[in-house]
């Protein structure tokens, strides 16, 4: 290690406690910057860097622990998308100490951890150590994740990083001795893994951190049709596999304009593997739409074009399909070609336009387009007038090295608007981006009729109210984002209702706040009576009344009558349409192990009639216990509705069939 390398790493972090990157904090300045270095090829937003930091107490060792699917982060099993074939799963656990050595202590803890974690036959209300939520929730999402891909599963990597300030040349024998039992204990617990263990010390991480995106390139092409700044270009495949990749690794980064996420390899992407891996089919370009980039300029010299400050915001399945081929050894021994469509613009709203045209010509989420819509870019702006960035398109301000605390994500907003404008912060609190699958749901949160001063007030309310949570966090080292999630909305809900002495309060209330009058004094007051309320479930409307009918009590606050008279707002009318109902009712509480049993049992959805008399004499259960058991498992996202042989999602979609018994038109049993 170069002697000043360790000075570099300081100046790193001195910069990013300045801009409280993730905080003011040294070591969570390091912390945070050694993931971002260590998962740079996935261009992870701030959001999903944070979601799987899992430091603290009872962490065993790990303080990173992060799972992507086909390269993207797996955060919500509910809400991702599985692919159907052609399984990629990659499984990060990263150790991170400040020290400006390495030491043995982390990776022995390292080594008890993962014996237990990785050992999927071990409940984990049996593990020998004390594991916090966090670290079971990841490791529950890590045995869910090998259950749905396992039949489809092509290659699964397990990286190990071990991060300090320290010189990776001056690590002792039993140090490296101790990586190697990690990787062996990884390939003991999983056969078809390929575990890797890293150290990255200063240098290693300065080596990383100067590695920077490169928005611009040189693309050879065979042939070019232009007219004006517009060009429409046949490229080699393999030219076109080396345009998008670096050392082998897929420059994610070219596709934050993508509204497409890589959906494995269905039936279209299934397609086309076939035609790359088949020499003998006609030209690519020919059975292909291609691809379509934007671009800030692009100049042809000879037969290569010089593209400047590109996103691919059309093709992403095509990409990953050429990237996928080419790096699994793929050859194109008759040099067919894609067709490769540019664009130069540097007018946002003319390069939104074109984002959502090319990306509305096939079947695609909703959702999806909207950070091209009117609304998003109105937000967008009034957050600028404000100090704060709204990041409509993903890691767009993050990669532009502003401070966390200025970066607002829509989730985030959504949730504030939700809770003090539409006056449910009991479902504020879990919100979730599918509601914006709901076109009605996605319209009443982001109504382009609400006044739009209100938005940045609503998110500067959250952070006050965060920023005063903080002070009654347990252990302050232990940065989860569940406990500031679970308090903020109701927090702020009852600070501000007490304030304008209505739960009723308005949106012009809002927008013409003085928001000095939101001292941590206030907040105590609202902490106190909340903390009192004990109820189960914190999220249901019985707790918000509960909450709300105390607050009156205390502080006789008035329109009560808002919050007993309104209703739920149906964030997906969708589901309430088509959901039928679980299977049955849960009877009573069954255990984990029964669970698991239960579970292991039942084959892949769709169930044959008669599946329940099958498990039942093979666990010896009663009736009521699998149904509960089964209920439980649909509950948990483990299992899905099944009903006369047509399987639903959480949102009531449709994703599998029993095609010998349902018509796949009608989805009604055959007669």
């Amino acid at each position: 290690m170069a002697k000043n390398d360790i000075l570099l790493i300081d100046g790193i972090i001195d910069d990013r406690v300045e801009l409280k990157l993730p905080s003011e904090k040294r070591d969570e300045a390091f912390e945070h910057f050694a993931f971002e270095q260590s998962l740079k090829e996935y261009d992870l937003s701030i959001e999903e860097i944070i979601h799987g930091s899992v430091d603290g107490r009872n962490d065993g060792g790990i303080d990173g622990f992060y799972i992507l699917v086909n390269g993207h982060y797996l955060s919500d099993p509910q809400t991702f998308k599985w692919p159907k074939m052609g399984s990629v799963l990659d499984v990060w656990i990263i150790t991170c100490k400040h020290h400006s050595t390495f030491k043995q202590a982390p990776l022995d803890n390292l080594v008890a951890s993962i014996t237990e974690l990785f050992d999927f036959t071990i409940d984990s209300e049996n593990f020998k150590g004390d594991y916090s939520e966090e670290i079971i929730l990841k490791r529950n999402n890590l045995k869910l994740a090998y259950r749905k891909v396992s039949p489809r599963l092509s290659e699964f990597n397990i990286h190990f990083i071990y991060a300090s300030r320290g010189n990776t040349d001056d690590m002792g024998e039993s140090i490296i001795s101790r990586s190697k039992q990690i990787e062996q204990i990884s390939k003991d617990s999983f056969g078809n893994s390929n575990p890797l263990f890293n150290f990255y010390g200063s240098t290693e991480l300065i080596k990383l951190h100067r590695k920077t995106p490169n928005f611009s390139f040189d693309l050879p092409f065979k042939e070019v049709l232009s007219s004006g700044e517009r060009y429409v270009l046949l490229v080699d495949l393999e030219d076109y596999y080396n345009f998008v990749s670096d050392e082998g690794k897929l420059k994610r980064y070219l596709f934050d304009s993508n509204v497409r996420d890589f959906m494995g390899l269905n039936r279209v992407n299934e397609d086309i593997r076939i035609t790359l891996e088949n020499q003998e089919s006609p030209d690519f370009w020919l059975l292909n739409n291609g691809v379509t980039i934007l671009a800030n300029g692009a100049s042809v010299v000879g037969k290569h074009i010089q593209v400047e400050n590109i996103q691919i915001v059309n093709g992403l399945q095509t990409t990953e399909s050429i990237f996928r081929h080419f790096s699994n050894s793929g050859q194109d021994i008759n040099k067919r070609s894609v067709l490769v469509k540019i664009i130069v613009s540097k007018e946002d709203t003319i390069r939104d336009k074109i984002i959502r045209a090319t990306n509305n010509q096939t079947i695609v989420e909703l959702a999806s387009l909207h950070a091209t819509d009117k609304i998003q870019r109105d937000i967008e702006e009034v957050f600028k007038r404000n100090d704060l960035f709204y990041e409509r398109r993903k890691n767009f301000y993050k990669n532009q090295g502003l401070s966390t605390e200025q970066i607002i994500t829509p989730l985030y907003a959504a949730a504030g608007i939700l809770n003090l404008v539409l006056k449910a912060p009991h479902q504020a609190t879990n919100l979730r981006s599918r509601f914006m699958r709901s076109e009605s749901a996605y319209g009443l949160v982001f109504s382009e009729s609400t006044d739009l001063n209100v938005w940045p007030k609503v998110v500067l309310i959250l952070k006050l109210t965060d920023t005063f949570i903080e002070t009654k966090r347990p252990n302050p080292n232990h940065k989860s984002e569940q406990f500031l999630k679970g308090k903020r909305q109701f927090i702020s809900f009852i600070t501000l209702s007490r304030v304008f002495n209505s739960f009723n309060f308005s949106i012009s209330d809002i927008v013409n706040m003085d928001l000095s009058i939101l001292t941590n004094e206030e907040f105590e007051k609202s902490w106190n009576l909340f903390d009192k309320v004990n109820q189960r479930k914190r999220n249901s409307k019985a707790f918000l009344l509960k909450v709300c009918e105390d607050a009156k009590i205390e502080w006789d606050i008035k329109h009560i009558e808002k919050i007993i008279h309104s209703n739920n707002i149906t964030l997906n009318p969708k589901r309430a349409k088509t959901q039928t109902p679980n299977i049955k009712p849960k009877k009573k509480e069954v255990t984990r192990e029964f669970l698991s049993q239960v579970n292991e049992t039942l084959p892949e959805q769709p169930w044959k009639p008669g599946v329940h008399i099958e498990v039942c004499s093979k666990l010896d259960c009663s009736k009521p216990d699998y149904f509960s058991a089964v209920a439980t498992l649909i509950e948990e996202g483990l299992r899905y509705t099944q009903k006369d042989g047509v399987v639903f999602d959480q949102d009531g979609n449709v994703i599998s069939i029993d095609s010998e018994r349902v018509d796949p038109e009608s989805l009604k049993l055959k007669e």
